[in-house]
């Protein structure tokens, strides 16, 4: 199982941005999916390393024909050939855990572990499918039927049921009928989903935008140009870097892709529709930019704030539905490793200016 808390004793304080990319560059490059599949399948019977990419994808395509009754997607093909997965289609990476005979508490654990995502986000109707057949253990082939019948359920745009309580309420409900009816009214689309998210990112980029303009002091600032000014405060430059530049390929993808920009910061403040890894990215920088703005950093206080922050950080991002802080993620191994300097937001800045 997961110790989160090990990560306070186990960053190290590093000695520039070079080593903090250098170290994220390793962790870019190990394949967590591929450890975390080859230890289920060990634990399965068959005997494998992660370097047997093909025994490995030999034996989930057969567990897709006898388990599932289904050919394996190519997109979990992919996986196993050494493509970082992704949670965007949560299908996928559910079927998967079927396939490999994980019970409700294993999926948990692999959703954290080798996704980098948390799973049971039930007011997805994809997930709360998948929480109620693996939860009661039902057959994939239930899962299925009750994916196709709810696939014209009316988005409940307008309701506002706490997601815990939603959750709360498939676990104690064991009768196929009587969840697809609880589901029927409890279907929402991506703004209703994170929703606690997306209200403390703008608390947050309101407290930002407070720190931005409290250093602003010859007026030149307008309203229309603050968001481009909370980018540039979180990530030393204004705009998304082009894909081609230098900056790109010298930081690990894991931590370049879906960085907030100009035009997503906007369309989470708007409402609308944003990737999970950006919002969760967001969150996490405005809350260093914020914590540590405010925060006396010196020698002495250096593992104390790091420490508070840690813990502030996962208990925020434990609130609003994300993955927490797990140090063989790139991203977070950059902004846990930049959080144990003396100046954390500078050092974040020379880690963006690599180029």
């Amino acid at each position: 199982m997961l110790n989160y808390e090990s990560d306070i004793a186990n960053i190290g304080v590093p000695a520039d941005a070079a080593e903090i990319i250098a170290r994220a560059k390793e962790l870019d490059e190990k394949s967590v999916f591929l450890e975390g599949l080859s230890e289920r399948l060990n634990f399965l019977g068959v005997s494998c390393t992660p370097n047997d990419r093909e025994l490995m994808l030999e034996e989930v395509k057969a567990r897709y024909r006898t388990v599932l009754g289904i050919s394996c997607p190519r997109t979990v093909v992919e996986w196993v050939r050494g493509t970082v997965p992704s949670a965007s289609k949560r299908r996928n990476n559910y079927e998967l855990c079927m396939a490999l005979e994980m019970d409700f508490e294993q999926t948990a654990d692999f959703f954290k572990r080798y996704f980098l995502t948390l799973p049971w986000g039930c007011k997805s109707r994809i997930d709360a499918v998948f929480l109620y057949c693996i939860y009661h253990r039902k057959p994939y082939s239930l899962a299925t039927k009750m994916l196709e019948e709810s696939k014209d359920f009316i988005l409940q745009e307008n309701a506002h049921t706490a997601t815990a309580q939603i959750f709360q309420t498939i676990l104690s409900t064991d009768d196929d009928a009587a969840f697809m009816d609880y589901l029927s009214a409890h279907c929402y689309g991506n703004e209703q989903q994170f929703q606690t998210a997306r209200a403390k990112i703008i608390e947050e980029t309101d407290l930002a935008k407070q720190h931005i303009l409290a250093e602003d002091y010859n007026g030149k600032l307008s309203p229309e140009r603050l968001n481009s000014a909370v980018i540039a405060a979180l990530l030393n430059y204004r705009y998304q870097p082009d894909r081609d530049s230098e900056f790109l390929h010298e930081l690990p993808k894991r931590y370049t892709e879906s960085l907030p920009n100009d035009v997503t910061l906007g369309k989470i403040l708007k409402g609308e529709k944003t990737s999970y890894e950006t919002l969760r990215k967001t969150l996490i920088l405005l809350k260093l930019y914020n914590f540590y703005t405010d925060a006396v950093n010196d020698d002495e206080s250096i593992q104390s704030n790091y420490s508070d922050f840690y813990a502030e950080l996962n208990s925020v991002l434990d609130n609003c539905g994300f993955a927490p802080i797990w140090l063989d993620h790139p991203f977070d191994h950059i902004i846990l490793s930049c959080a144990n300097t003396l100046d954390p937001i500078v050092t974040l800045y020379d880690v963006n200016e690599r180029n």
